[in-house]
């Protein structure tokens, strides 16, 4: 009898909720951003699948004041001002070079988006484009 009492709750927390796939990569913390110039820092966003995984290249026009580039990823709607934005590790110093590559070796199904916020210190200088590859299998 107690199996059956236990089988109604094991499955209610199994259906309750989805966040993410089984098996999506760690985040070091998930950030809503907000855009603070107007694409201002960076020349160019682009990404496209390399192996398995996705590789993320910029260029700046400028690196004054930046310290740091930060990757993020999103499989939810990138244009939804209240999607998720899980911040990729480790972020990419800014060494003075004028192109940047970082790439996610572990990428799922589906659409995933990304999108580069570089940093000043603690706060956001500016953030790219969004970019947006459809993974149909590994």
């Amino acid at each position: 009898m107690k199996t059956l009492s236990i089988l109604p709750v094991a499955l209610a927390l199994l259906c309750s909720s989805y966040s993410a796939p089984v098996g999506a990569p760690v985040v070091a913390s998930e950030t809503t951003v907000t855009k603070v110039t107007n694409g201002e820092c960076f020349s160019f966003f682009r990404t496209h699948r390399q192996g398995k995984g996705i590789t993320a290249t910029w260029g700046t026009l400028s690196n004054n004041n930046i310290t740091e580039f930060v990757v993020q990823q999103t499989y939810e709607d990138p244009t939804d001002p209240y999607a998720t934005w899980a911040n990729l590790t480790p972020a990419v110093s800014c060494n003075g070079d004028r192109s940047f590559k970082y790439t996610d070796p572990t990428v799922f199904p589906g659409f995933v988006s990304y999108r580069v916020v570089a940093m000043n210190g603690l706060s956001v200088a500016d953030v790219s484009d969004v970019s947006t590859e459809h993974i149909v299998k590994h």
